[in-house]
């Protein structure tokens, strides 16, 4: 085991942190985007606003 890192195969997080992310990342992330987008983009049911403004 390295002192230096604190790992024990010697990978340094620095430069690890400042790649890009692989195709497969990429697509994992594009996903992950669409997914959020798309549930911000909902419409509240009115059921849920009735229950809501009965809290009020």
């Amino acid at each position: 085991m390295s002192s230096k890192t604190g790992s024990p195969r010697g990978e340094t997080s620095g430069k690890d942190a400042e790649k890009k992310p692989s195709a497969k990342g990429q697509d994992v992330n594009g996903a992950l985007r669409r997914a959020y987008e798309s549930t911000v983009d909902e419409t509240i049911p009115q059921s849920l606003l009735d229950l809501l403004s009965k809290l009020d």
